[in-house]
């Protein structure tokens, strides 16, 4: 990837309708190529409630509506499995398990293979992606339920317990390297759940599909006509606009921002935290980045949200087909040279 710091107005870029979100929008146009004369050819769309968000799925199929839906169901499963053993917030997790004792025993590999893959995106971003910011969510979780904002010894102390090179994982045992730590799977955890439920849908046959759980999405395929899936990006600061869309082929894309979940009315603490500040990233409203996988997104847009957008792009030429576009606090438009833009 060439990398191209590119300054582009919010005009060059054309508007669409689009679905809200945390991020990335679907214009859900009718299909072409679909014809409802054709019972063999078939669009299926289904929703629930699960990783914080509402998770759909849209599957063109050229088959049955029965394969399309048993392949759906099948995802669902998967979805609900996993986000059982990988939230933080239930007691019967291992994740949560790890967070109260310190460490663990005998890992389930549901549970290993995206916590090896957070460590590696971590040392690939030397640490702005970092899944033991737990400490800092939790100390702004006290601001948000009405105590007062955190002084700063106690972000301080906060830092102090962020660092992923302290958190050991193996088959045979985790284990946190300091009292007090913890780690939070929320911001690969999606992405990683989002891939496995594309296996599924792939194991019944299932060509083309979209999955969509905030703002990652996962493309199975291109869509039944040959063409891709045409993807919108939030406008971070117009809910009902986009500053972009994309073209998407059996890839994913994820966009990261300042917006939708927050700790302080002034919106200036947020979900995102920056390792080395135990505080919110200040640099960008949004980042989004288009890989191969959804568990390669999520971790890279958290990552360009903290680090500052010249310094994101220098990131982003270490990875080969990974692409990204950043919205700056001013509202600049910052892409890569291969983050194309389509009409």
């Amino acid at each position: 990837m060439n990398r191209e710091f590119a300054r582009l107005k919010r005009r060059d870029f054309l508007r669409l309708a689009c679905l809200t979100g945390l991020g990335v929008a679907i214009p859900l146009t009718k299909l072409s190529g679909i014809s409802g004369s054709d019972s063999r050819q078939v669009e299926l769309r289904r929703s629930i409630s699960a990783l914080g968000t509402t998770v759909t799925i849209t599957v063109e199929d050229d088959f049955s509506p029965a394969r399309a839906e048993a392949g759906i169901n099948d995802a669902f499963s998967e979805i609900r499995k996993l986000e059982a053993q990988l939230t933080r917030f239930q007691s019967s997790s291992q994740v949560y398990r790890l967070n109260q004792l310190g460490q663990l025993k005998a890992p389930t590999p549901e549970l290993v293979e995206p916590l090896r893959k957070a460590m590696y995106f971590s040392d690939r971003t030397d640490g702005a992606f970092d899944i033991t910011v737990k400490p800092a969510l939790d100390l702004l979780q006290t601001y948000l339920v009405g105590a007062s904002l955190p002084s700063d010894a106690e972000f301080e102390a906060a830092k102090s317990l962020i660092d992923f090179e302290m958190l050991s994982v193996s088959k045979d045992a985790l284990s946190l390297g300091k009292a007090g730590m913890g780690v939070t799977l929320d911001c690969i955890g999606k992405g990683h759940i989002l891939d496995k439920a594309g296996e599924r849908l792939r194991e019944h046959g299932i060509r083309s599909a979209l999955i969509q759980g905030g703002g990652t999405l996962l493309a199975i395929g291109a869509r039944l006509d040959g063409s891709p899936w045409r993807i919108g990006i939030r406008d971070p600061e117009n809910p009902s606009g986009v500053v972009g869309r994309i073209a998407l082929a059996d890839r994913a894309v994820a966009t990261s921002g300042d917006y939708e979940n927050f700790f302080s009315p002034d919106e200036r603490y947020y979900h995102i935290i920056d390792p080395t500040t135990a505080r919110s990233p200040v640099y960008s409203h949004s980042a989004t980045v288009t890989a191969p996988t959804a568990a390669e997104a999520d971790p890279l847009g958290v990552a360009l949200m903290v680090k500052k957008p010249r310094e994101g792009l220098k990131l982003l030429e270490g990875f080969k087909g990974y692409e990204c576009l950043i919205v700056t606090r001013d509202g600049t438009l910052v892409r890569s040279s291969g983050f194309g833009v389509i009409p």
